[in-house]
């Protein structure tokens, strides 16, 4: 018998196997499944990936920072994370008033918890005070989004063979990560009859 290839892919809830080639730029993720190329770009796959996770939680899970980070902001921004310290403590984090429009946060998600906590905080506070009107769920999802970007892998970061592997296995098993949050799409598939045609081997 012919000894499967170690590339073959064994997650995919497919009937056909996947076979994991590659990464190219630091950027795209290569694989074959069915007769076609699937380019995949590695931060917008694992930042619907981590959407989805953040979204599937109940209550995101907190990392207690060392040292609490204190952050400035202007009037409106201030009364608005003030007044969705709930929102926020749902989504992870732990910020309270430490006056004269100043807040302190003592713990962030834990997938952030080595990213910049004053930007994030800055952003939040911007976005909570243009949007006071909308209604929680879509402040939640802006929030979530927020954070998949942040924490998922970036384009030119190195990634190892098996992280790569796993990316592709959790996209080629669900039909819901087709599209990243901002709406670019996740995979690019390229058949065997347009790489034939590039090549000139048909017309």
């Amino acid at each position: 018998d012919e000894k499967p290839s170690e590339n073959i892919i064994e997650e995919v809830n497919n009937d056909a196997p996947a076979r994991f080639i590659g990464e190219v730029f630091k950027t795209y993720i290569l694989a074959e499944q069915d007769g076609k190329l699937l380019l995949i770009d590695k931060h917008a796959c694992h930042e619907r990936i981590l959407f989805e996770k953040f979204k599937a939680q109940q209550t995101s899970f907190q990392q207690m920072l060392l040292i609490p980070v204190t952050v400035n902001l202007s009037p409106d921004e201030y009364n608005a994370v003030l007044e969705n310290k709930e929102l926020l403590y749902k989504a992870g984090y732990d910020i309270e008033d430490f006056g004269d429009r100043c807040v302190k946060v003592n713990a962030c998600p834990t997938e952030l918890v080595d990213e910049d906590i004053v930007s994030i905080t800055m952003e939040l506070a911007s976005y909570l005070s243009m949007n006071g009107k909308t209604v929680m769920p879509e402040k939640l999802d802006w929030i979530y989004h927020s954070m998949a970007c942040r924490a998922a892998i970036k384009a030119g970061n190195t990634t190892t063979d098996y992280e790569l592997r796993k990316f592709v296995a959790e996209l080629l098993s669900r039909d819901d990560i087709r599209y990243c949050p901002h709406g670019r799409p996740v995979m690019v598939e390229v058949s065997k009859r347009d790489l034939e045609k590039q090549f000139k081997r048909i017309v």
